[in-house]
């Protein structure tokens, strides 16, 4: 990390000292983990969900902290030891948004780095992915990638933490589930390709319908730099909204009609390998390639991502080379063959776009001659959307996998297989309840999906 003066710290994070410097230095680390702070660590006492960092002062002084910022005023005994030691100590009025505001100032300091935002309702992870796989074709070992799914008002902060001289480009992943929070973030950290990879039925307790998280992704594309290139789904329920958050900047639409920019075509599945047809308007190329990574929905990532990827300076030939060495992170469509049944592990998370996704490539990649299970969890965080959702989705598992033993797990599955009255569904009460059916059933050949909220633990219970 550059060098932040300890007169600077107090103008970023509009701060007063409680315990002054008694004389010059600076923070070389920023750290809000009482563990692990490293030599010249700030560390930052922030209030969160789970915790509170204030109950960590002692030990973090105690550990070494160069100096310490708080929200609330520390005890006396914090107050005498940091004055023993000679730590410095400044409060501000929201440490989370401190922590965020040297973020900012952190990635300010490496104007040599890009960054590339962005945000979906399903698919982030994986676009993110492919982005990252292209980019090292063009710049190896330049690259910086969100780690995970580390894309809240926390993770985000801590990727750009990571940024150095080596990085070229920043690839950032930005996740929502209340209005407001995708504004919040790309304040962060404006992009100058902002990306929004989908609109789909996600969190729709909070968002009500497609056009509420088209309203909510959009921000991304506002918060963008004025000279940013803004991608976007050509036919996605909601473009219009999009359109109009890209104000003046350049855009590249993405999709399967000819009105867009960037046009793919699915070629399907044949001899374990997938089909994709990448078709760029503005030059007349086309790539075909074969890759590991299926389904009508990785399809539409990948051309998102080289639609992202182009306004960098990729080629065509760049970005089939990184799409054919993306690999995702695991609980995403993650075939794992274990005592001959094949598990296919895509229980990270989960709504009704992300599930017939699911769905439809499991129905593309089984066997004919194999036998399936259909393993359906709680999707959550859908409001009065959910009995709806929920029924929609068991209906559509029906008719794409029609042979498929379906499995489901929780109590709004158990609500929507009641209410369907199907003698051929069945509702198990939780994860292990499943675990135990599948054990007694599932034998060498068979093939099952795992599908559902993180919350309801399917991932769990796959081998």
């Amino acid at each position: 990390m550059p060098i932040l003066k300890y007169q600077d710290l107090a103008e970023v994070v509009e701060g007063k000292w409680l315990l002054a410097p008694v004389e010059s230095g600076a923070i070389t680390a920023i750290c809000d983990d009482s563990r692990s702070l490293p030599a010249g660590a700030l560390f930052l006492a922030i209030k969160g969900e789970l915790t509170d960092g204030h109950k960590y002062l002692l030990n973090a002084v105690k550990g070494g902290a160069a100096a310490v910022l708080v929200q609330d005023a520390p005890s006396a005994e914090a107050m005498s030891l940091m004055a023993e030691k000679g730590v410095p100590c400044i409060q501000v009025t929201d440490s989370l948004r401190a922590y965020q505001q040297l973020a900012l100032w952190h990635r300010r300091q490496f104007p040599q780095a890009r960054i590339l935002a962005i945000t979906g309702s399903c698919g982030k992870t994986s676009t993110k992915e492919m982005c990252a796989a292209i980019l090292e074709e063009r710049f190896p070992n330049g690259v910086l990638k969100t780690i995970g799914s580390t894309n809240n008002h926390f993770g985000v902060p801590r990727n750009l933490y990571r940024m150095d001289e080596s990085t070229r480009v920043a690839v950032i992943e930005m996740g929502t589930n209340h209005p407001g929070e995708i504004a919040n973030l790309v304040s962060l950290a404006p992009p100058e390709v902002a990306v929004v990879c989908n609109i789909g039925h996600a969190h729709l307790e909070f968002f009500h319908d497609l056009y509420g998280v088209a309203t909510e992704k959009s921000a991304i594309l506002a918060g963008a730099l004025p000279e940013a290139l803004c991608v976007y789904p050509a036919d996605a329920t909601g473009a219009e909204i999009l359109r109009k958050a890209v104000g003046s900047r350049r855009t590249v639409a993405f999709g399967v009609g000819t009105d867009a920019e960037l046009q793919y075509e699915y070629l399907g599945f044949n001899e374990g390998k997938f089909g994709l047809r990448l078709h760029w308007k503005s030059s007349g190329e086309t790539r075909v390639l074969e890759w590991n990574l299926g389904g009508v929905h990785m399809a539409a990532n990948a051309a998102c991502a080289a639609a992202a990827t182009t306004a960098l300076g990729c080629s065509p030939d760049e970005v089939v080379a990184g799409l054919q060495k993306c690999v995702l992170p695991g609980a995403r469509l993650e075939v794992k063959e274990v005592a001959g049944i094949h598990w296919v592990n895509d229980a990270f998370n989960a709504n009704p776009t992300s599930v017939r996704a699911a769905i439809d490539w499991f129905a593309e990649v089984v066997p004919k001659e194999s036998k399936s299970f259909l393993v359906l969890g709680d999707m959550l965080e859908l409001g009065e959307n959910s009995r709806q959702e929920h029924l929609d989705i068991l209906m559509a598992a029906k008719k794409a996998c029609p042979n498929a033993a379906i499995v489901t797990v929780g109590v709004l599955m158990a609500q929507a297989v009641s209410e369907l009255g199907d003698s051929t569904l069945r509702n198990c009460a939780d994860a292990l309840a499943a675990k135990v059916l599948l054990e007694a059933e599932a034998q060498p050949g068979d093939w099952i999906l795992l599908k559902s909220s993180h919350g309801i633990g399917l991932a769990k219970i796959a081998p």
